[in-house]
């Protein structure tokens, strides 16, 4: 797979990139949520790696970015050279959600901004991210902006898509399709938020989960 031209800069994490302001602050949005600075944390569909990348400079967790696009891949190990990441500080892995190479239980904060309205599979995506995900991990999956920026910006940086490409983009969000999707992979502890702000889906497993 490749990425179109016309696509290309979105995938470069610059000072320029559409939601350059918008990265930083949600890093530290999920740090400040989560409490989680250490351990494994997984960033799904990492495209730019702009994420991975913030949480890099702010926090000690070993960064997993999975992406299905190759050249995705190449373009955020650029960016880390952009961003003067340490080589290494982000293990960049290929695969897809829906059976993602990684042991089981084996994550501690799993993350992804923009990838699902990709997924092929919504039910195995949940049910691989629900197989990865350690007891007491969480796991934030969705689109959307930070709650520390102002509605004003997220308005400002919000895409202005066709018809048609917003409602291929927004038909995961529609109805009942993701408490139907959640309870078929076998998910119950969830919390789903719909407001301005994006749509978020939350993950928790208990300690006796496995």
């Amino acid at each position: 797979m490749t990425i179109a031209e016309d696509n290309k800069p979105f995938f470069k994490y610059t000072k320029d990139h559409r939601f350059a302001p918008m990265y930083p602050l949600l890093a530290k949005e999920i740090v400040d949520k989560y409490g989680i600075t250490e351990g494994v944390c997984l960033d799904i569909g990492a495209g730019s790696g702009a994420l991975s990348i913030e949480l890099s400079k702010i926090t000690s967790l070993s960064l997993i970015a999975l992406d299905i696009e190759p050249e995705a891949i190449e373009m955020a190990e650029e960016n880390c050279v952009i961003h003067n990441v340490p080589h290494k500080r982000i293990r960049f892995v290929f695969g897809a959600v829906e059976k993602m190479p990684l042991p089981d239980a084996s994550v501690d904060l799993i993350l992804s901004r923009g990838s699902i309205p990709f997924w092929t599979d919504h039910v195995s995506a949940f049910e691989d991210i629900f197989r990865v995900l350690a007891p007491q991990g969480k796991a934030m999956i969705g689109c959307g902006f930070s709650r520390y920026q102002s509605l004003k910006e997220v308005e400002k940086m919000r895409p202005v898509w066709t018809p048609e490409v917003l409602k291929k983009r927004t038909r995961w969000k529609k109805g009942s399709f993701l408490a139907d999707t959640l309870r078929e992979a076998g998910i119950n502890e969830y919390t789903i938020t719909d407001d301005s702000f994006g749509t978020w889906i939350e993950l928790y497993k208990s300690p006796e989960t496995r």
